[in-house]
């Protein structure tokens, strides 16, 4: 199946979004329409529905007159974050376990594959390598049967991207930080559930979730 086409919209909401995370506009600076407008390239209307987005996601707050100004993640957005994650995500996977299946291990087996592959050949890079821990902890997730907990988890993840991308600014850094989650962790988790280890995984998906929030604030 074909992937949904997004919207100008969401392409421009996709655009400012990435923009801010990578920090290409100063934190203090008043961002406004027009600037978007023309660095973009389209017309007002899509750039104004993506800032109104943005600031009903707590991303950006508009200030009459001014323009639009960026919020920081702060490290009690984390704590919070680190704490709702492990309600959710400890829960569903209590709820997953109960009828764990063949179907839902190949999904993990393959998400994990395709990790190693990225790295293996070069092709990872910052934003490519959170897309991966997105998606692994979103399937999982999913095995829990709630979608509304899946679509929380997915907005928790990228609340903690935002922190990340600011404040793990070099590739050492980077490096260090994924090796102690994707390497450590999500593949300890698949070998887990490969022997119906359950206990050992769930303290295994635990421990990456609390590691996240912990490495952050370094």
């Amino acid at each position: 199946m074909a992937a949904k086409k997004m919207s100008l919209k969401e392409q421009v909401y996709t655009k400012i979004f990435n923009d801010l995370v990578v920090e290409r506009f100063p934190p203090d600076e008043f961002l406004t329409e027009k600037q978007f407008i023309e660095l973009y390239g389209v017309s007002k209307a899509p750039v104004r529905e993506a800032l109104i987005e943005l600031c009903n996601e707590g991303i950006l707050r508009s200030i009459p007159r001014l323009g639009y100004q960026i919020i920081p993640v702060t490290q009690k957005d984390i704590t919070n974050s680190t704490e709702l994650r492990l309600l959710i995500e400890m829960n569903a996977f209590r709820k997953m376990s109960e009828s764990f299946n063949e179907e839902m291990l190949e999904k993990i087996r393959t998400l994990n594959k395709n990790w190693m592959e990225d790295v293996i050949t070069g092709n990872i890079d910052v934003q490519k390598r959170w897309m991966h821990n997105t998606l692994f902890h979103t399937t999982m997730c999913s095995f829990g049967g709630n979608d509304l907990a899946v679509d929380v988890i997915a907005k928790l993840i990228k609340l903690e991207w935002r922190a990340y991308a600011h404040m793990l600014s070099t590739p050492e850094k980077q490096d260090k930080f994924f090796n102690n989650s994707e390497k450590k962790y999500h593949i300890e988790i698949e070998h887990a559930l490969m022997e119906r280890n359950f206990e050992k995984a769930e303290q295994l998906l635990h421990d990456d979730i609390a590691t996240i929030g912990k490495e952050l604030f370094l």
